[in-house]
């Protein structure tokens, strides 16, 4: 039969800077996107070049930052607001410009 281990130490989680970070950078590749969108708009489609490309890079940052968030929650020492607030603004920023690059593609198609 197997034994039990019993530990009375005490376990400390501790606070990252990912989470932080990560939380930064879902809320700016929102606004960022929220800004192009209007921009688009304003402009009645005829945006620049370079301004797709912005969109193109807020994907990416939206994405290094859910990454970021998902590996620094894997750990089972780290924990906080921010570190799941960056996670769930990350995925949210990743959905949305998915949506708007599918829009955009359907545009073409139709």
């Amino acid at each position: 039969m197997a034994r039990q281990i019993y530990s009375f130490t005490k376990i400390e989680k501790k606070r990252t800077n990912s989470g932080i970070i990560a939380a930064a950078m879902g809320a700016g590749t929102i606004a960022a996107l929220v800004g192009l969108i209007a921009a688009a708009v304003l402009l009645k489609g005829n945006v620049p070049f370079w301004l797709g490309g912005c969109c193109l890079l807020t994907l990416i940052i939206g994405a290094g930052g859910f990454v970021l968030a998902r590996s620094a929650r894997k750990n089972d020492d780290t924990f906080g607001r921010f570190l799941e607030a960056g996670y769930i603004l990350c995925a949210v920023s990743v959905v949305l410009h998915l949506l708007l690059f599918l829009t955009g593609l359907l545009a073409i198609i139709m």
